[in-house]
């Protein structure tokens, strides 16, 4: 218990000290990531598109502030903790696609892999 509070204290130090907005931690071990050559052209928008998530009525016109229209946005986007989280289902993110089915476990792995890596276009 003492271990599990103060990593939640470490993690919230480092995230309120930390300036720069683009740190998101994934679960995924750098090996796995390196085996993976995922870009936003070739992976992450045809994924994005094919879930409905860049759609008119949702995150391709900013839906819940955040917009995925193109490469720039969803960087910015994904950028933010709660991304990840909300396609984990996890707390302290609105579950996504909304009343939608969550994506595979490999979809998701291959989205925290293309954030892992610096988001390659």
């Amino acid at each position: 218990m003492k271990k599990t509070a103060f990593l939640l204290i470490s993690i919230v130090t480092l995230a309120v000290a930390c300036k720069d907005d683009d740190i998101v931690i994934t679960d995924q071990p750098q090996s796995i990531c390196d085996s993976l050559d995922i870009t936003y052209t070739s992976y992450i928008k045809p994924l994005l598109d094919d879930a409905g998530c860049s759609g008119s009525y949702c995150h391709g016109a900013g839906a819940g502030g955040f917009t995925i229209a193109d490469y720039a946005t969803t960087k910015a986007t994904a950028s933010d903790v709660k991304f990840l989280k909300s396609i984990k289902h996890e707390l302290g993110a609105s579950a996504m696609p909304k009343n939608g089915n969550k994506l595979s476990n490999e979809q998701i792995t291959r989205i925290e892999c293309w954030v892992q890596n610096g988001f390659k276009e």
